[in-house]
């Protein structure tokens, strides 16, 4: 068997445990309690179900769009437009920084693609010719945005606001059917 097999049956067993002991063990404790007249298994059913519920929730939240936005947004000291923010990719999460060019087009500056939601926010600090991208108050990163560096593949038209360009990348994704 190779890998890829493996790994698809290694999956298959845990999510079919992990449905059986959130969702069908507990509904089976109802409808038995139900039938049999148990208080106990009835009462038992609906705590392991209700509680299995909101597990669910708490894990599959930072895999949905609700933190979807944008974290900060202002102007460079030499006077640029920038735009930081968060989009759902199914990774979960890419957090992309824009900054306007002397000629007025929008040049994309990696960030990361791979983050859990920035719950705290988060913040841009130019000094000495740097970015400080913070997660929080943690520094997450340091950026050099020159007119020679970010990515020519991802820029968007003089024309656009920074609003415009966070919405355009929600529907490039969603374009891609990775977000709702």
């Amino acid at each position: 068997m190779n890998n890829l097999w493996a790994d698809v049956l290694l999956c298959f067993l845990i999510w079919s445990i992990a449905l059986t002991l959130l969702l069908i063990l507990p509904a089976w404790f109802l409808v038995t309690g139900i039938k049999r007249k148990r208080r106990w298994r009835v009462l038992a059913g609906t705590v392991w179900l209700a509680s299995s519920c909101v597990l669910v929730a708490l894990v599959a939240d930072p895999f949905s769009t609700r933190h979807e936005g944008i974290l900060d947004q202002g102007t460079t000291p030499d006077g640029r437009e920038y735009v930081l923010f968060q989009v759902w990719n199914g990774e979960p999460y890419a957090v992309q920084l824009y900054v306007r060019n002397t000629n007025g087009g929008w040049r994309f500056y990696y960030v990361d693609h791979e983050v859990w939601p920035w719950r705290h926010g988060g913040q841009i600090d130019f000094s000495d010719g740097k970015v400080c991208v913070f997660c929080g108050e943690e520094l997450f990163r340091v950026l050099d945005i020159d007119e020679e560096n970010g990515s020519e593949s991802e820029r968007y038209p003089n024309y656009m606001t920074a609003e415009e360009v966070f919405n355009s990348c929600r529907y490039y994704r969603n374009r891609k059917g990775l977000t709702k």
